[in-house]
């Protein structure tokens, strides 16, 4: 998960078809398995920091660090590295001065290689992006309508090098880039 200036929490669930080997916001799982098995992540003792404020919220994961010195925050799950992936989460933004958004990371290599898809309220927008070296290349950009103050159900279906994107059960895009196959 990605956050920026502000609260961001977040609950994530995957559901693997074939396992492989801010903002401010809140995030919780939902969604019953189609197949495989299936991951559920609702606690920071379950994965690991790298940048931001990470803290058990309720029922959810805060990034709770507003103070802006941090441009992408991650949260990494303590799971399997996945290849192909059915991820459903939900991410309440609740602020941000500078961007307000929420993302999910995947496929990650290590903190500065991987896939991201982000959320943005600030610009009422979706993107796919790589970060390769920790520098970021958005790959496809889509309009979506997002709210600060209010939960968003996140699903992205990834199939080799291809990501669907959907937010509120909507289908915002499909994008693919194939650099990376299997990841965390």
């Amino acid at each position: 998960m990605i956050g920026n200036r502000g609260y961001v929490a977040a609950v994530a669930t995957i559901f693997v078809t074939l396992a492989g080997s801010a903002s401010s916001g809140a995030s919780r799982l939902s969604q019953p398995p189609t197949a495989g098995k299936t991951y559920t992540f609702s606690s920071a003792t379950q994965g690991t920091g790298h940048g931001g404020t990470w803290k058990d919220d309720k029922k959810s994961i805060l990034q709770a660090d507003a103070s802006g010195k941090v441009a992408f925050p991650l949260f990494v799950f303590n799971s399997p590295r996945f290849g192909d992936l059915d991820y459903t989460g939900e991410f309440l933004i609740v602020s941000g001065n500078e961007d307000r958004y929420a993302g999910f990371v995947f496929r990650l290599r290590d903190a500065g290689d991987y896939y991201a898809v982000r959320f943005s309220a600030s610009e009422n927008n979706a993107f796919f992006a790589r970060f390769d070296r920790g520098s970021r290349t958005i790959l496809q950009s889509f309009n979506a309508t997002v709210s600060s103050g209010q939960w968003h159900t996140a699903r992205l279906i990834v199939r080799k090098g291809a990501v669907t994107i959907f937010l509120d059960g909507r289908k915002v895009g499909t994008a693919s880039d194939a650099k990376w196959l299997v990841g965390k």
